[in-house]
């Protein structure tokens, strides 16, 4: 059976026309009531990756929130908004900061809606699920569309990793470090988690680098809907002008026979996908990689994974030494290295300036301390790239990378 999925060009994040573009997504693909049964108790799920302001392109924008709660209240939902953003483990004074930041605490309180903190949770399997996942009656997921320096995308399916509470994001990152296998925690979860609907805010996100500040703000203008996550991401990834199976979670779900990532299993409604495909799409440098070992047998294959290697690299002067990296490493292979103080490079005790010696010369604070990262311990997740708030983490390229022009 074919997977129904909608695609809408919107290019605003006008209350009055991003809700009539938001709720004819929906109606695309059979209306609401198809997804959600009227009185339901549903918990919303957006990407609040950090604290940041929706003009970056990163977080779901409030107002398309805002679009799906008003959507959801024409059936009389109870709802319930939440996530729980990898880059603050189970701190929930930082999730507030999250709330408020991204303008999701606003339009809480202005549409009466409950926001949840994932405070308590409940282990399936071998990974733990926040509670609101068993005491809502639906999940709806309101992902990004967004690239992803380790996963190449974040979108339907990799939106649902925020359900799991705490630290034990870090561990999935440190158990499952390859790929492959991370993926398959992804589409666990998903499994797990089965969501109702997806609807994707394609209107403003990241592409390069993402998913955070390292990646390139764009407008794509785009709103997709459905209720097969794998289907939708799929579509991302044509959009993205890649194949569905170079896309980790695509390629795992293809294996396990689960959703559908055939583009001839999946019915287009709305935009014809032709239309909307974005030429140029500019794409994380760590996926060059994966594009040339697929082109091999496996045991070649299996060499050049081997040479090509692709690092995160600290940029000294755009870090401002805040330790999110540190905080979020699963590996703790990063970590501040004092230098000699500027002052003593030139014999100027401190007494003779209460100016710091690093600006008379325009020296940054990170030539006198700086992030270092240990490599031989880096199993390069890109978490400390996710989690920067200041952009300052770039790629380091092995020395075939940089030949091969990856």
């Amino acid at each position: 059976m074919k997977s129904q999925v909608s695609i809408i060009k919107c290019s605003t994040y006008s209350q009055e026309e991003l809700f009539l573009k938001v709720k004819q997504s929906v109606e695309l693909v059979g209306g609401i009531e198809k997804f959600i049964k009227r009185g339901s108790k549903v918990l919303l799920k957006p990407n609040l990756l950090m604290a940041i302001e929706p003009e970056a392109g990163i977080t779901t924008h409030p107002e398309f929130v805002r679009s799906v709660i008003r959507l959801l209240k024409e059936i009389d939902c109870k709802i319930y908004l939440g996530d729980g953003p990898s880059v603050f483990g189970g701190n929930a004074e930082d999730i507030f900061k999250v709330y408020e930041r991204t303008g999701i605490k606003k339009i809480a309180e202005e549409e009466k809606t409950e926001l949840v903190i994932f405070d308590k949770r409940f282990m399936h399997g071998y990974f733990p699920l926040t509670t609101w996942v068993k005491e809502c009656d639906c999940v709806v997921s309101l992902p990004k569309f967004k690239t992803h320096s380790f996963m190449f995308l974040t979108g339907a399916i990799k939106n649902l990793f925020g359900l799991i509470p705490g630290s034990f994001k870090l561990e999935c990152h440190k158990n499952f470090f390859q790929q492959e296998k991370f993926a398959g925690v992804l589409l666990d979860i998903y499994q797990a988690v089965k969501p109702a609907l997806t609807i994707v805010d394609g209107i403003l996100g990241i592409e390069g680098n993402g998913p955070a500040t390292s990646g390139i703000k764009r407008n794509f203008g785009l709103i997709l809907a459905g209720a097969d996550g794998l289907a939708i991401d799929a579509l991302l990834a044509k959009l993205m002008n890649i194949q569905p199976e170079y896309v980790f979670t695509n390629k795992e779900a293809a294996f396990r026979n689960i959703g559908n990532v055939d583009e001839n299993n999946i019915e287009i409604k709305g935009e014809k996908l032709s239309s909307c495909i974005i030429a140029d799409f500019k794409l994380p440098d760590a996926s060059f990689k994966q594009f040339l070992v697929n082109k091999f047998p496996g045991f070649i294959a299996n060499i050049l994974k081997k040479l090509i290697t692709i690092h995160p690299k600290i940029d000294s002067d755009a870090c401002r030494l805040c330790e999110s990296c540190i905080k979020n490493c699963p590996q703790q292979t990063m970590s501040v290295q004092e230098g000699k103080p500027v002052r003593q490079w030139f014999g100027i005790p401190n007494s003779q300036s209460h100016k710091p010696v690093r600006q008379w010369f325009g020296i940054p604070n990170s030539q006198s301390h700086k992030l270092v990262i240990d490599y031989a311990q880096c199993i390069s997740c890109f978490c400390c790239q996710e989690a920067c708030p200041y952009g300052a983490i770039a790629t380091k390229k092995s020395f075939l990378s940089r030949v091969l022009g990856i």
